[in-house]
């Protein structure tokens, strides 16, 4: 007999089946998302939890000066760490602990802390460990059969040449990412990718045997091939620093070494430098500063940083300063291109000179000559770095034109150089210039630039009118040598034409090398076009009782040789503390030190005058063993005179000895024979403020020989300027008859006017 089924059984079956039915679904779904659509994430966590993985650091590029001398290298050091978790006793734990803060010098309390972290695989006690502290540890955990320190491979940056190019080079941080410089600029190329090493562990962070295994190989970062010579950087930095030091700079002094034709830095200096290996370390110049704060204050630890970031910045490209007389090379060279005036052109000098504002009204602009320079031509009126000539020149240019050619000189935009932290000049607008501002304008005032914009503009006339970018890296290249990049950018514009850039070249040659303003830039042998400059730093409200700034800005470029430039230079000396602040004076005879080494380095033979031949240096031979018949004749060859002490027929001694050398047509070379011996002693005169012919005299009357340094173009009516300012024997010293006295001379009446 069939019963039907009671309702309510049947309602409650077809929910327990349908909860059923649900549930299985649910279950379903689960796995299915689970095992199917999360696979890959938690296979990951399983993965992620059953292995380790350790990261290979990849090699950070080189860099390399133009040479490929290293600027910029890796040295391998040591990561220490310890595995709290492979740890099996107290006694091993302690005994680690303190030997490693010991040798370390890490906190023992810090130490034993991360060893008790006994869930742990890797607890880093020191970075960067050299390896010879590093084989001593190494010897230590042989020794104590520890096996819970380990020593992982690190890399350092490490710059061989410690300070040099410090601002330009720059450093990396504690990540090895660099912070400042090239290090900063280029740091993408140069980082390179990271490899890694996967293995499988256990629970307690062992290795075991398993497939969970891979390894990935780190890709070295590009190399940087820089235009920088070391050798050119070296020579650059010593006349810089001596710039700072001899002119008692409160500030900071800065240079640049320029390829003129293609823009390519050979070097660049900005001086006091630092240690690119202990970037954060202050240096002596810093230090006198903290001074004027109490020690562990928050004004002294802010003072220190800015110091630091001071340090820091490269002063040829960050810093703005107003050129003064030096941009008169750029307002000659607009007016001569465009026909507003000649060479020739007579323009007259008045003391005071007014620039007329108005039917009733001017504005007093002085020249730097007591009163004025007269009627001269435009050629004499540059050299002598004459304002009112300048002036009046710019008023015969015109404002629209002047502000044209301000544009197309790039004084309007940054140079676009590979290097970060560039600023860019500030100069006003063509609405805003109004005569006054036109005619101060002329002679590189009252607006501002960067040095580096500068002798890019310079540049421009002395390869013969094309505006250049410049630039410190080449190319990039792989560690087989291969170039991967090329960064050697376009020239931007012809700004002048050749003939105009000639007839500039051959003012600023001819002041030079006579009685310019600029004269302290001359290079014996070499024939340089060179302009000085001296600006008011007028944002600083230092002024006397008649309203004069007590701080200035004195510069130099120059570009050569002459008849075909081959670099460019400028040096800046911020600040001048000394007797002098003129350009002249504070620049241009470091700018001729470094001017005449460079080329020589560069094998860029001298062409001397007729003038400087007949004070040419030359080199004393050895004529000790000689007989007096032979010495006698190889020194008529050379040109020398000679002094024969005793009677003998061999020479003895001889005074200066071999090697020495003398200048040919005023040398006495003293030769000894028999038994007469240097015994006579001759006292060394003050030679202070001697000119040129004055040293020679009173040192050849005595006896001695003179060597001359410095400002010595020749024997001409300029040399009762040139004073000597040095000399390499103090004055009072007793000395034997022949001794060469070396004597710096420097025009200390230069004035550049602006």
């Amino acid at each position: 007999m069939f019963i039907k089924p009671d309702k309510t059984i049947l309602k409650r079956g077809t929910l327990v089946l349908c909860g059923a039915i649900l549930l299985w679904g649910i279950l379903v779904f689960r796995l299915f998302w689970l095992q199917i659509v999360k696979y890959d994430e938690y296979h990951g966590l399983v993965i992620e939890n059953i292995t380790a993985s350790s990261e290979i650091s990849a090699a950070r590029g080189i860099i390399y000066d133009c040479n490929m001398t290293e600027l910029a290298i890796n040295t391998t050091v040591k990561r220490v760490f310890i595995a709290p978790n492979e740890i099996e006793n107290e006694e091993d734990k302690v005994l680690v602990a303190r030997y490693l803060s010991e040798i370390l010098e890490v906190d023992y309390d810090k130490i034993i802390e991360k060893a008790n972290k006994n869930w742990r695989a890797d607890e880093t006690i020191k970075n960067y460990v050299d390896l010879d502290t590093a084989n001593e540890i190494y010897a230590f955990l042989d020794e104590n059969d520890i096996s819970f320190v380990h020593l992982q491979d690190q890399t350092l940056r490490y710059y061989p040449f410690d300070s040099l190019a410090s601002q330009v080079i720059g450093f990396t941080g504690s990540d090895g990412s660099g912070l400042y410089g090239l290090e900063l600029q280029y740091n993408d190329y140069l980082t390179g990718v990271s490899g890694k090493i996967i293995t499988s562990v256990n629970a307690r962070g062992g290795s075991i045997p398993a497939k969970y295994e891979s390894y990935t190989e780190s890709e070295s970062g590009y190399n940087v091939v820089t235009t920088i010579d070391y050798k050119i950087q070296s020579i650059l930095e010593e006349q810089v620093m001596e710039t700072y030091y001899d002119n008692d700079s409160m500030s900071r002094a800065c240079g640049i070494v320029m390829d003129c034709n293609t823009g390519a830095i050979l070097a660049m200096a900005t001086y006091p430098d630092f240690d690119l290996n202990n970037p954060s370390v202050l240096g002596d110049w810093s230090q006198e500063k903290l001074a004027d704060y109490l020690a562990g204050s928050d004004e002294y630890y802010e003072a220190q940083s800015a110091l630091r970031l001071e340090m820091w910045s490269n002063m040829a490209v960050s810093t703005l300063y107003e050129p003064g007389s030096t941009f008169k090379i750029v307002t000659a060279s607009m007016g001569l291109e465009e026909g507003a005036f000649t060479d020739q052109t007579l323009f007259t000098c008045t003391d005071p000179f007014y620039v007329p504002l108005s039917e009733s009204a001017r504005k007093k602009v002085s020249c730097w000559h007591y009163g004025g320079h007269g009627t001269v031509t435009f050629r004499r009126g540059l050299q002598q770095s004459c304002n009112p000539t300048l002036m009046q020149a710019s008023w015969l240019i015109g404002k629209e034109t002047f502000y044209k050619y301000i544009q197309a000189f790039g004084f309007t935009a940054k140079t676009g150089i590979d290097l970060p932290g560039e600023a860019k000049g500030i100069f006003f607008s063509l609405s805003n210039m109004n005569i006054l501002e036109l005619s101060i304008a002329s002679f590189g005032q009252t607006f501002k630039t960067t040095p580096l914009q500068e002798l890019t503009a310079i540049c421009t006339v002395a390869n013969g009118g094309t505006l250049v970018t410049p630039y410190v890296v080449s190319r990039l290249v792989d560690d087989e040598g291969n170039t991967v990049k090329d960064c050697i950018p376009d020239a931007k514009r012809v700004v002048i034409s050749e003939s105009t850039a000639s007839l500039v070249t051959d003012i600023l040659t001819e002041g030079v090398s006579t009685d310019g303003a600029a004269k302290n830039a001359y290079v014996k042998g070499y024939k340089i076009a060179a302009k000085t400059g001296t600006s008011e730093k007028t944002e600083v409200d230092l002024r006397d009782a008649e309203g004069n700034t007590f701080l200035r800005t004195g510069s130099c470029v120059a570009y050569g040789p002459s008849d075909d430039p081959q670099i460019a230079m400028i040096i800046i000396c911020d600040e001048p503390g000394g007797e002098s602040v003129f350009g002249s004076v504070t620049a241009a005879p470091y700018v001729a030190s470094a001017m005449g080494d460079i080329l020589r380095y560069m094998n860029i033979d001298p062409v001397y005058s007729e003038e400087e031949l007949a004070e040419m240096e030359v080199n004393v031979g050895g004529y000790t063993g000689l007989s007096v018949t032979e010495a006698t004749s190889l020194l008529n060859e050379k040109g020398l005179s000679y002094k024969i002490y005793g009677d003998g027929s061999t020479v003895t001694q001889q005074i200066p000895k071999s090697g020495s050398t003398v200048i040919q047509g005023s040398a006495v070379i003293v030769l000894y024979t028999g038994s007469v011996t240097p015994t006579e002693s001759i006292t060394v005169p003050d030679l202070t403020g001697y000119s040129i012919t004055g040293a020679t005299d009173v040192l050849t009357n005595k006896g001695l020989n003179i060597l001359l340094e410095g400002a010595v173009q020749s024997y001409s009516s300029t040399d009762s300027y040139a004073q000597a300012i040095s000399q390499s024997i103090p004055a009072g010293s007793k000395v034997t008859p022949g001794t060469v006295v070396t004597v710096e001379f420097r025009f200390t009446d230069a004035q550049d006017g602006g």
